[in-house]
């Protein structure tokens, strides 16, 4: 991660990134119109709400993952006179360039320091390449696993007489770049949890033992070092805790990290001597929920996660796998609704407080930075991790308002990128992050665009395409035929329900041979249909116990097998029982080629990949792709996807591959495998939600801080407010500086719910926005109470604006309620949406505070409320 502040030594210093200075202008927020937002002009709904801005059909987040896959693919290597071992130059670097027309430069010469993020982009590169490959098919994904996770094995673990023996070096900030991790870096370990997550991912897939025993050794090790005392942080946050410039080495929010690895490890049936790892996911559970839930409002709590920092702040990715171990275990955590809309909202507040950092709602979208600490406007790569998340939680607590805000972030988050992989991260336009991290410029959106459709196929999976959406386990293989999708999980314990969206309604459902039923729900083994209006269809199967599965139906993609290529030079035709229609194509030699004519949208070339795979260029239309063609991949795969490209105009299409008569460092051979060519010319989109959302009541209670909802009176819900922005500076600990926390009354007069004019939020100039159905008409009623005389005359003078327009000036509330320590509310009807929200902001234009305590909204009209008195300044 990048800070725009590093702690070096306790010294606070600014930190420039390769000399690059912005000087673009900010986007425009919500209200105000479209904007330039990323790396493309904003493009709206009927709504004024934000709209994907690209229009190929199969949808702005498949073309996110396509483009970061084919950039991860097409990266440099590094070859044995650069790193010890040959690898894609990602595999070492977390810093790169890439040139406007796309060419990529990897960073070779490195400090210490920039080599940190070892953890993180192993991480996501192992993670997302899993997922990937589940969802299109393609066996480099493969290849580029074994290849990162190889090295991390074989040259990033400590030497046998270190105290954590042979455990991951996450943050290696020491040692030489591109060669073996030094100990002497930092023993993260969160982020060595994080890694050990997608490293068992990755045995699941490849079926290496080597995976798997590093990561219950490492599991193991953590259980012998785990503090059990009452109270006590199970793990503080380095295994070498010296090496760490800074003297703050508590582990707080990261322990969720570590939680979700040993659970992992279990589920694997690893559980230790004597149960010992099972014991120590149980002391890290009790520590979440005895210590950290308890003080979920303090800054530190979600924190001391980055790396390069002591960072002790709100961090977006502890506060979203808090939320994701707790929907991990809803019967462990019985507030877990609650809990992790809690968590995960705080950071909406917590993250915008950085002036410079315009965190905040953009056409009804929220684009937020990564804390409080970072990174001038560089609001992508947090606003794609969260929205995953939230629609994850939307989907498990069918709570449709937190879906609106993860969609609407979804679509936001995927205006990042170029077709040719150039990512602008400034909300504005331009690059900073991205402009030299690779991680946060690819392999984190490649796996946080795969989650959001995962959970959201409907809305964001491809049209008229067919994909394994999201699977309970690891899928290990995945043939896509026409109108036969053959796939195999990994044979984890528990409940297996995967979701597909194909394009085509089933016919038949098997799963280990047997006949799976059509239900309405799943209860137990057998599929659920919901067809979507296009012809596609979402698919959900259960399979308990059983792990491959056979979908069937009447596919209208069409398939050609490789006698119908038009091929010249040196070509090969293999029989082959794993082949389509048992024939395929091989070529060894520079210049030979094939070439293939259809009319569509979408088209893709089949083929094998294996050990001796070579290289080959492939044209569309005439044009040199990207990424063209790698055969190899260290076990055969047979019938898979080498190669796709849709989103194309309807029409006429010409495909041409060209062998380059070359391999891959790694590979053993320059053979070209082409099995045969998919293509469909089937239409019709579904849309992307537009016009969605609650059009229900929202309640809110400023400096709430109790995990339940306050019920009041009439049997009615309130939660804590986070979604606000008030701007105070970097770094900022908003809770205790602007929020009154503990109640500070007692009797409140004119109420039978004192509760709700207890707490209250202060400052000069601070905003909530409500995520809300569009075409809707709301009443907002703001309830207050000035509660003792204050510091000074006018100190609370409050001013408010709903929807940008001024509704009352210099209200005094004591005169308004008829006294202190008595409640008012103030009642504003006919509020339309304004870019999908409703927002309300209370400030002081005469230096002063202002201040409230509760917000409802509604739809329809609300009874009358107080007339506002104003405050008689001299």
């Amino acid at each position: 991660m990048v800070r725009i502040f590093r702690a070096w030594f306790g010294v606070m210093v600014p930190f420039a990134l390769c000399g690059y200075s912005w000087a673009q202008p900010a986007a425009t927020a919500a209200g105000d119109g479209p904007a330039r937002y990323f790396a493309h002009a904003a493009v709206e709904d009927a709504h004024g709400v934000i709209a994907p801005w690209y229009g190929g059909l199969n949808g702005q987040c498949d073309f996110r993952v396509r483009v970061a896959a084919e950039t991860l693919k097409r990266y440099p290597w590094a070859d044995r006179q650069t790193a010890v071992t040959p690898a894609p130059s990602f595999v070492f670097s977390g810093h790169w360039a890439i040139s406007p027309e796309g060419e990529i430069t990897p960073t070779i010469a490195l400090s210490d320091w920039d080599n940190g993020d070892l953890g993180q982009r192993s991480a996501y590169v192992l993670g997302g390449l899993v997922n990937y490959y589940r969802y299109s098919g393609d066996p480099a994904a493969i290849g580029l696993v074994k290849l990162n996770a190889d090295y991390l094995i074989d040259y990033c673990q400590t030497p046998a007489e270190h105290p954590w023996p042979k455990f991951l070096i996450s943050c290696p900030t020491k040692g030489k770049a591109y060669g073996r991790a030094n100990p002497d870096g930092f023993i993260q370990l969160d982020y060595a949890c994080q890694v050990g997550l997608a490293m068992a991912a990755a045995y699941r897939l490849t079926g290496d033992r080597r995976y798997r025993d590093a990561v219950t050794h490492w599991a193991d090790l953590l259980a012998e070092h785990c503090d059990h005392a009452p109270g006590a942080a199970p793990w503080r946050r380095y295994a070498n805790p010296g090496c760490a410039p800074w003297p703050d080495d508590r582990m707080t929010g990261g322990v969720v990290l570590v939680l979700l690895f040993l659970d992992d490890v279990i589920r694997l049936g690893h559980t230790g001597k004597d149960g010992a790892i099972v014991k120590a996911r149980d002391a890290g559970e009790r520590y979440l929920k005895e210590t950290l839930l308890p003080a979920w409002m303090d800054d530190p709590t979600w924190g001391h996660h980055y790396w390069d920092w002591v960072n002790n702040t709100d961090t977006v990715i502890l506060s979203c796998f808090a939320a994701q171990y707790m929907m991990d275990h809803p019967d462990r955590f019985p507030n877990w609704r609650r809990n992790c809309r809690n968590v995960m909202g705080l950071f909406f507040a917590r993250a915008t407080v950085r002036p410079e950092s315009s965190g905040g709602p953009y056409s009804g979208a929220w684009a937020l930075p990564e804390s409080s600490s970072c990174c001038d406007t560089s609001l992508q790569y947090p606003t794609q991790a969260l929205a995953a998340f939230l629609l994850r939680y939307a989907e498990a607590a069918d709570d449709p308002t937190m879906g609106e805000v993860g969609r609407r972030m979804t679509i936001l988050g995927g205006y990042d990128v170029l077709e040719n992989g150039v990512v602008e991260d400034l909300i504005g336009g331009g690059a900073l992050v991205s402009k030299t991290w690779f991680n946060l410029a690819h392999p984190w959106p490649m796996k946080y665009a795969l989650d959001c459709i995962a959970w959201r196929p409907d809305l964001f999976g491809a049209s008229r395409e067919n994909h394994v959406a999201r699977t309970s386990s690891v899928a290990t293989s995945v043939v896509y035929g026409k109108g036969r999708i053959e796939y195999e999980t990994f044979a984890d314990p528990g409940e297996q329900v995967d979701a597909l969206r194909v394009a085509f309604v089933p016919r038949s459902v098997t799963a280990d041979g047997q006949s799976l039923a059509a239900v309405e729900t799943l209860d137990a083994n057998g599929y659920t249909v919901r067809p979507l209006d296009n012809g596609d269809a979402i698919v959900a199967i259960r399979h308990d116990g059983k792990t491959r599965i056979v979908v069937e139906g009447d596919d209208p993609q069409k398939m050609a097998d490789d006698d119908a290529l038009q091929c010249a030079g040196t070509w090969d035709a293999i029989e082959d029982a794993a082949a389509c229609f048992h024939t395929l194509r091989s070529t060894a030699a520079a210049g030979s080629e094939a070439e293939f004519l259809f009319e569509g949208n979408q088209v893709r070339i089949l083929g094998r990949a294996d050990p001796a795979g070579g290289k080959a260029d492939v044209y569309l239309d005439g044009v040199k792709q990207p990424a063209g063609l790698d055969c190899w991949c260290p076990e055969r795969r047979d019938r898979q996807v080498l190669y796709y490209k849709n989103g194309l105009a309807e029409g006429p299409h010409t495909l041409k591959i060209v062998a380059l008569g070359q391999r891959n460092p790694v590979a053993e051979g320059d053979n070209v495998y082409v099995d045969g060519v998919q293509w469909s010319a089937a239409a019709g989109a579904t849309g992307f939600g537009s016009g969605g959302g609650a059009d229900g009541s929202q309640r809110v209670i400023f400096g709430y801080g109790k995990r339940e909802d306050y019920v009041d009176s009439q049997g009615r819900a309130w939660r804590p407010v986070t979604e606000i922005v008030m701007r105070i500076a970097a770094l900022a600990d908003l809770v205790p500086i602007a929020m009154w926390t503990s109640p500070r009354a007692g009797e409140i007069a004119g109420t039978p719910d004192p509760e709700l004019y207890r707490h209250g939020m202060h400052g000069n100039d601070f905003s909530i926005h409500f995520t809300v159905k569009p075409d809707a008409t709301y009443f907002v009623r703001i309830k207050l109470a000035e509660l003792a005389k204050p510091d000074a005359p006018g100190q609370f003078a409050t001013s408010i604006a709903v929807q940008g327009k001024e509704v009352a000036r210099d209200v005094d509330v004591a005169a308004t309620a008829g006294g202190y320590g008595k409640a008012v509310d103030l009642v504003f009807n006919d509020v339309r949406p304004v870019n999908g929200l409703i927002s309300v902001r209370f400030f002081n234009p005469h230096g002063q505070s202002a201040m409230a305590q509760a917000v409802e909204i509604g739809p329809g009209r609300a009874e009358d409320g107080a007339k506002p008195v104003a405050f008689q300044r001299p």
